[in-house]
């Protein structure tokens, strides 16, 4: 008895193009208007307003692991007698600059631990052309400022003549190599620069996220991903034609094992 040849099955070219599109069309415009949805949550979300400065003790102290990144501090102390930082090779409002750290020891009863720290303070900004050869700071200081991380462990290159190191990186780790310990692990950014330098610019307002514009975005994103899921489901069920259908009059049909 002769064996039957393998029935085959056709795609219905038409019919699934079509669909592929109407599911590329939903799914771009769900997922255009989810975005929209998602950027108008941000921008109009409600401004955070910071909290006023605490003491630097209330949420960092040196030797300890970082709690307070990003908070509003102030400290007292005195500029140490150790050499400044510059770490070149900066960008602050797009221009080429080198930022000043400056060591600040933290007097012992504002600590937290009963003896005095180190604390690396960012202390201002210059154009790279306009940096002074030696910065020297003394006398005592009290400070406001927000914690910020410090950087990877860079290379660090030691002035001459009281010049200032040069560091690749805001690494405290690096400078505790230099500076009399304990010293904090993050860095205090000062509100007021040093005199002579350039303060930073504040920092974009933080805004807590519109929940309800949130909502909506995710709802949009639901409905394009599901037309995907349908167009896709549909292709599978009614994509092909067997073998022992009617042709159609689609000439574009092509036949697949």
């Amino acid at each position: 008895m002769t064996p039957l040849p393998a029935q085959r099955s056709r795609w219905r070219i038409g019919p699934v193009i079509a669909a592929v599109l109407l599911a590329v069309v939903a799914a771009g415009v769900c997922g255009a208007l989810g975005w929209w949805q998602w950027e108008r949550a941000q921008s109009q979300g409600q401004i955070i307003v910071p909290g006023p400065p605490v003491p630097i003790a209330d949420v960092d102290r040196p030797g300890e692991t970082t709690r307070g990144i990003g908070r509003l501090v102030e400290v007292r102390g005195s500029w140490a007698d150790a050499p400044a930082a510059y770490v070149p090779g900066r960008a602050v409002e797009g221009t080429d600059a080198v930022l000043l750290v400056l060591p600040l020891r933290v007097d012992a009863d504002a600590t937290g631990t009963g003896r005095e720290a180190t604390l690396a303070v960012l202390a201002g900004w210059l154009p790279a052309d306009q940096v002074p050869a030696t910065v020297e700071a003394s006398g005592p200081v009290g400070l406001t400022g927000s914690l910020r991380s410090s950087e990877a462990v860079g290379t660090v290159q030691a002035g001459a003549g009281g010049e200032p190191l040069v560091i690749s990186q805001m690494s405290t780790a690096a400078l505790a190599q230099v500076w009399e310990a304990p010293v904090y692990t993050p860095v205090l950014e000062a509100r007021e620069p040093y005199p002579g330098w350039n303060a930073f610019p504040p920092p974009p307002p933080e805004r807590r996220l519109d929940i309800r514009s949130v909502t909506y975005a995710g709802e949009w994103w639901l409905f394009g991903a599901f037309a995907v899921f349908l167009a896709g489901r549909w292709i599978r069920d009614n994509g092909r034609v067997g073998a022992g259908a009617p042709d159609e009059s689609d000439a574009s049909e092509v036949e697949q094992a």
